[in-house]
């Protein structure tokens, strides 16, 4: 079976093509980005993408290729975000469709914006950053666009080396500085590997037009975290916030229109909850 992977030089698509290729898959990697074993390929230009689906005559498309958030260095800007996470994205769905090609959507629970209580794949969704709205539109894209589809939306993912998306729910200024939201939080995040064996099942099962939130069996503790950072000598200083005193920070923030802030304090306050 070969299997067509978007955004193959990222930190999910490097792992899952050599993943892929351990198991016997034959896989076909592109990126806007030079890299081994890969084929530099703007999914804006959809000719050359349509030319290489037809050429290699492949069985499976996985969609990983996107624009996510700005880090330290770089801003991006709406037109940015659009033409990567939207434009790019339909003409891989269209491709799909008009290829008879099944495609895995990897997408993001930053769809669901602000929710309280436990949300599902019915539940609907808010989305709030630029990254969030992006992807969400895409989700739409695909889901009226005539392709067979299964679209992933992952917790925040993690590795060993990688772990910028705990950190900045654990740390004020990594490393030394840590905090802690009342007595203790829970946060809803996804190892490398697990969202390499979703999507690794997914090759190998029969595909059906579904939604899927991906995540940990077990949620993080943040208190536990906390001290397995500090036996590595790291979260030296713990700032314990009272869980009233972050709320009412998240209240004034709102009222003086700081949005760029109040998603990430709100994501601290009130961690998202999904079955």
């Amino acid at each position: 079976m070969k299997i067509l992977v978007t955004g193959a030089a990222g930190m999910i698509g490097s792992h899952l093509v050599k993943s892929l290729k351990k198991r016997g898959y034959k896989v076909i990697g592109l990126d806007i980005r030079e890299a081994e074993e890969v084929f530099v390929c703007d999914l804006g230009k959809k000719e050359k993408l349509e030319k290489i689906v037809k050429n290699k005559k492949m069985d499976r498309i996985i969609h990983l290729a996107a624009l996510a958030h700005a880090v330290s260095g770089k801003k991006y800007t709406r037109k940015m975000y659009e033409y990567s996470n939207i434009e790019c994205a339909k003409n891989v769905f269209n491709v799909a469709r008009d290829n008879k090609i099944p495609v895995l959507f990897i997408s993001t629970v930053d769809v669901f914006g602000f929710q309280k209580g436990i949300v599902d794949t019915q539940t609907e969704c808010r989305p709030i950053t630029i990254y969030g709205k992006t992807k969400y539109e895409a989700e739409q894209l695909l889901r009226n666009s005539g392709a067979n589809y299964t679209i992933f939306r992952l917790s925040p993912v993690y590795s060993e080396d990688e772990k910028r998306d705990i950190q900045k729910r654990i740390y004020l200024r990594y490393p030394n500085w840590a905090y802690q939201i009342g007595k203790n939080t829970q946060y809803e995040v996804l190892h490398l590997d697990k969202a390499i064996e979703e999507m690794i099942k997914w090759c190998g099962s029969k595909p059906k037009n579904e939604i899927r939130i991906i995540k940990d069996e077990q949620p993080m503790n943040s208190v536990d975290y906390i001290e397995k950072e500090k036996t590595l000598g790291k979260a030296k200083h713990v700032v314990k916030i009272p869980r009233w005193l972050a709320t009412l920070g998240y209240v004034v923030l709102r009222i003086t229109g700081k949005n760029k802030y109040t998603f990430l304090l709100n994501k601290a306050i009130n961690p998202l909850r999904s079955e």
